[in-house]
């Protein structure tokens, strides 16, 4: 990268979002494709080992608490899903700083500026998240709120979600090591790493099953192997990086000597989809407990678990295409052909897992209730079509990421909340546990797949104009607003200027 000075040999001012990215060399093709291939078969190694363990504590769990349990004990130990936002989305411009680490001080000064701000978010958000489980769980808000009973004697269902939270809590900050990771080309490292999620609750399951621990106990051993996961990948990535971190540590709590970098034009729509997504997609549980008799949460975890890891497969190979898309360099030809192959791959893929779900899922789910859970086949139709329609988007998701597509897909996803909640509060009576799912179908495909391919064939139909240097009025739609101070050299490389 080269960094512009003025004339005495100072670094100019310039705000993260107006320096572009370290262009790739013309042979980065075959590493493109060797990182594909180890964070593809690294997601492959861990995928079976999560699904048996899930599905085994799934059973475990099944069999300590009852059937009419199992939903609320996993509602609470999944709650934290709804709140992958909680970084605020400062993960992306951390990512993509340690990906233009170039050996020079002034990279290295910039990336460890950004790190400074995401470090601090994080903290802030961590301690802000403690805080409402803490003072809900004393008011004794959290079992009405989340439509879960009460049981006498044990660990409360109060006091086992806030611990739930507080766990997830203490694991924010660490997971700045996943960004570290994936910035430096290590992203099989960090999938492998989240691969032990899994096992690791389900040794804490079998440890409170050996004890006989109470109920809600149960809902701690998945946010408990989070947390395990999370300070993996912090010490993995600051291990990894070690050189450009070392004393960022020592640095957070002072912000005023060591000030961080504004990372915003990224983040801010980026957290708008992060809030939106889950609400709109991962309220079911709260929706159905709160409209349908019990056994209609039980179902739907059922089936969830089935349907999740589908997901999580086609989300995984999508975050691959993010390079191609990011490429300043590429026609808008090239980008449509990508755009087009992507989506057709990932809805095939999609297709044949839709299928295996129709056609296995009810047996599957015997297994895992024991023979008490009996879905409906319209439940399993409606995942496995969520499943086809959400495949169907996730390309033009990753391919409009301009700050500006970005404001576009948050408004989208507002339109989606606005429409999805409450269509389900309204149907669940009527449909049971198909029914938030069927409407999350029908409105992503309306305020989501519809509006996105629309924008991303009018974007891979215009010719690409010449990209603008750093510092012009349009270089970004936040460029000329963005708070800037001046980039300072490391203390230690100061002094050896001196």
């Amino acid at each position: 990268m080269t960094i512009p000075t003025e004339a005495d040999g100072s670094l100019v001012t310039v705000p993260f979002e107006a320096v572009p990215p370290v262009q790739a060399p013309a042979s980065s093709g075959r590493r493109v494709v060797r990182a594909l291939a180890a964070s593809g078969g690294a997601k492959i190694v861990v995928m079976p080992i999560a699904a048996i363990a899930n599905l085994v504590i799934a059973r475990m769990v099944t069999g300590a608490v009852g059937i009419e349990m199992f939903g609320a004990v996993m509602l609470i130990a999944t709650l934290s899903q709804s709140l992958n936002f909680a970084d605020l989305g400062v993960g992306a411009p951390v990512a993509t700083a340690s990906s233009n680490l170039d050996g020079t001080a002034a990279a290295t000064e910039r990336f460890r500026r950004i790190l400074l701000t995401a470090v601090r978010t994080m903290l802030v958000s961590a301690t802000a998240l403690g805080l409402v489980a803490v003072g809900l769980a004393v008011f004794g808000l959290w079992a009405p709120l989340l439509g879960i009973p009460e049981v006498p004697g044990g660990l409360s269902a109060g006091a086992a979600t806030a611990l739930a939270l507080l766990a997830f809590s203490a694991s924010l900050p660490f997971f700045v090591g996943e960004a570290l990771l994936r910035g430096g080309g290590r992203t099989h490292e960090a999938v492998l790493l989240t691969g032990l999620s899994a096992p690791v609750a389900l040794l804490l399951t079998l440890l409170l099953h050996a004890v006989d621990a109470p109920a809600y106990s149960y809902a701690l051993a998945l946010p408990l192997g989070l947390l395990a996961v999370a300070l993996g990948c912090g010490f993995r990535g600051w291990r990894f990086l070690r050189d450009s971190v070392r004393g960022v540590l020592s640095q957070v709590l002072r912000p005023r000597r060591f000030p961080g970098l504004p990372v915003a034009a990224m983040a801010v729509p980026w957290f708008v989809i992060m809030v939106g997504l889950p609400i709109a997609l991962q309220s079911d549980r709260i929706i159905i407990a709160q409209r349908a008799p019990d056994v209609e949460l039980s179902h739907y975890t059922y089936a969830a678990q089935l349907y999740l890891p589908m997901w999580s497969v086609i989300a995984v190979a999508a975050l691959a295409l993010w390079p191609v898309f990011a490429k300043a360099d590429q026609g808008s030809g090239g980008k449509r052909r990508s755009w087009l192959t992507g989506t057709a791959v990932l809805t095939t893929v999609a297709v044949v897992f839709a299928a295996g779900l129709l056609l296995l899922g009810g047996l599957v789910i015997g297994w895992m209730s024991g023979g008490e859970a009996h879905p409906s086949l319209q439940l399993l139709a409606a995942f496995a079509l969520l499943l086809l329609v959400q495949a169907a988007h996730v390309t033009s998701g990753i391919m409009l990421i301009s700050p500006a597509q970005l404001r576009f897909q948050a408004v989208c996803v507002v339109a989606l909340v606005a429409t999805n909640v409450p269509l389900s509060w309204w149907l669940t009576p009527h449909l049971g546990a198909a029914g938030p799912v069927l409407v999350s179908a029908v409105t992503v495909f309306v305020c989501q797949l519809v509006p996105c391919a629309v924008l991303a064939w009018r974007e891979t139909s215009r010719p690409r104009s010449a990209p603008k240097p750093p510092g012009h009025p349009d270089h970004g739609p936040t460029a000329a607003r963005q708070p800037t101070g001046p980039i300072r050299p490391h203390t230690r490389d100061a002094r050896r200027t001196k």
